[in-house]
């Protein structure tokens, strides 16, 4: 009889091999669905807080009748730093129910004309189009989604992180990742994106970073309980830091 691996071996094979062609411009097949849904995300400095905040509420009947939502409109105030070294930002998260809605929202002359009226190029940091996980999840991959995660209902908002940056060695993230992916499973969390260098479509602006996952909350109690958790402050960043550089805020979503 054949000696079965090991769950955790098994699984940490597996998800590291998922996150080594991710973060290689490669993708899950499941992720490159062309019926998954879309996020545009918007971000400016302090100085264009009113702005994202205008834009967003001018814009809205136009969202809504290219079939989007705003999942939440932030000024820099409210967005709650985790990572050291983190720059709050006004943030504009719009979710579409496929990338051709969010194109035909965006090249919209509506959208042109309120965006371009709204951000000067001195407060305005980029607007990117990114790719969404499939809203049934992954039912094939170790990441923590909805077809993987219950996902408990709570009365308020529910809470969004937003992690950017940058991959020196995928193999110490590997680790880390089987470190905190339970932890996130086990809070309700879920990625609703995740996207490489290849993924993101740079809209307007300049956008950076190696690549970006956007995670939902059932509050904004269990990623603050995630966070700063003994096992993530002392086991799962003394991982990541050395072989990456991250950005993280963490925002409640619009009521």
């Amino acid at each position: 009889m054949p000696i079965e691996a090991p769950r955790e071996v098994t699984f940490g094979c597996i998800l590291l091999a998922v996150l080594i062609k991710l973060l290689h411009g490669g993708t899950v097949e499941a992720m490159s669905d062309p019926a998954a849904p879309q996020f545009i995300i918007v971000e400016a400095d302090v100085a264009a807080s009113g702005a994202v905040l205008g834009y967003a509420e001018l814009i809205s009947s136009v969202i809504e009748a290219h079939g989007g939502s705003t999942i939440f409109a932030a000024p820099a105030k409210a967005a709650k730093i985790l990572e050291d070294g983190s720059v709050p930002h006004a943030v504009l998260v719009l979710k579409f129910p496929t990338d051709e809605d969010a194109s035909v929202f965006w090249s919209s002359g509506e959208n042109q004309q309120a965006f371009s009226e709204l951000f000067s190029h001195e407060a305005f940091l980029h607007a990117i189009s990114v790719p969404g996980i499939p809203e049934e999840g992954l039912p094939e991959e170790p990441l923590p989604t909805t077809a993987n995660v219950t996902i408990p209902q709570r009365d308020g908002p529910k809470a969004y992180m937003l992690v950017q940056g940058t991959v020196t060695d995928p193999e110490p993230i590997g680790t880390y990742m089987e470190t905190i992916i339970p932890m996130i499973i086990e809070r309700g969390g879920v990625y609703r994106a995740w996207t490489t260098p290849e993924g993101p479509r740079v809209l307007a602006g300049d956008w950076q970073p190696q690549y970006l996952v956007l995670s939902e909350w059932p509050s904004i109690e269990e990623p603050r309980d995630f966070w700063y958790s003994d096992t993530y402050q002392n086991v799962a960043i003394p991982t990541r830091q050395p072989a990456s550089d991250f950005t993280v805020l963490l925002f409640e979503a619009s009521t």
